[in-house]
């Protein structure tokens, strides 16, 4: 256990680290420290994926029900898609000073949970679990991307971030179909208005909301529409990390262990 600390307080300081070289570089430091940053974040990426990958052989199953594994496997998914996204697009490196820190924090976050695992009920046992998690984690990861987008100053011209911010509400959509067959598997019933399936269709109202802003022209004159598309992320993070705290659900049986 006390290995497992070290190793991911370890691969959160390579992030951090990255985070901070890609500063450097904003301020006019040399091309080189881009690739520097870049061999960091990968190297705590494959950190990353072998603690997971360790993860799933001792327990047996894929690493996507407890609390832990949630935020260890949401922070791969931050990490994963900024690698592939910068390296699509250059132009979005520069958005690694705000998502790396994010999933930094992720891995130091999840040590602050149980470490156990959890009994793999019947209720557990199904594909549509996996992709339920697996939509729910990629999308926290494009929505973070989007967010850095719209906050880190840099070449990304709006259509870009006006693409991320559709991308991260298609995903969210994605997940929460995805999860009201998997409740209909479980529990028998498609939508029962728990509060994290209330906020999650919240959250992707307001994603739509913010879309439909773009095409209005008096928005596109301004900044505002820009800092608007925050408000459905930091809805995304409430709901997914921060409302079993103060609202009891149906799937915090699962999370809290």
């Amino acid at each position: 256990m006390q290995n497992l600390t070290i190793l991911q307080v370890g691969i959160a300081v390579f992030y951090l680290l990255a985070a901070m070289l890609l500063v450097g570089r904003m301020f006019g430091r040399g091309q080189k420290i881009n690739s520097v940053a870049i061999v960091l974040v990968l190297i705590g990426f494959g950190l990353h994926l072998f603690i997971l990958q360790q993860r799933w052989a001792e327990f047996g199953r894929l690493p996507i029900v407890t609390r832990y594994e949630n935020i260890s496997v949401d922070s791969l998914a931050v990490i994963g898609i900024y690698l592939l996204a910068q390296w699509r697009v250059p132009t979005l490196r520069s958005s690694g000073i705000f998502v790396l820190p994010v999933a930094a924090i992720g891995m130091v976050a999840a040590l602050y949970y149980n470490q156990g695992s959890f009994p793999w009920t019947p209720a557990l046992r199904t594909n549509w679990l996996i992709i339920h998690a697996s939509l729910n984690s990629v999308a926290i990861g494009a929505a973070t991307l989007a967010a850095a987008a719209i906050l880190i100053p840099s070449r990304i011209h709006a259509g870009l971030r006006g693409r991320l911010l559709a991308w991260a509400f298609f995903l969210w959509c994605a997940m929460i179909a995805a999860g009201s067959y998997w409740a209909n598997l479980s529990w028998g019933r498609f939508w029962g208005w728990d509060p994290i399936e209330s906020w999650a269709l919240a959250t992707a109202l307001v994603y739509g909301f913010v879309l439909h802003l773009r095409l209005k022209p008096a928005w596109r004159a301004t900044n505002n529409r820009i800092l608007f598309g925050l408000f459905p992320f930091i809805m995304m993070m409430f709901t997914t990390y921060g409302l079993l705290m103060v609202r009891n659900s149906i799937h915090g049986q699962y999370l809290f262990q």
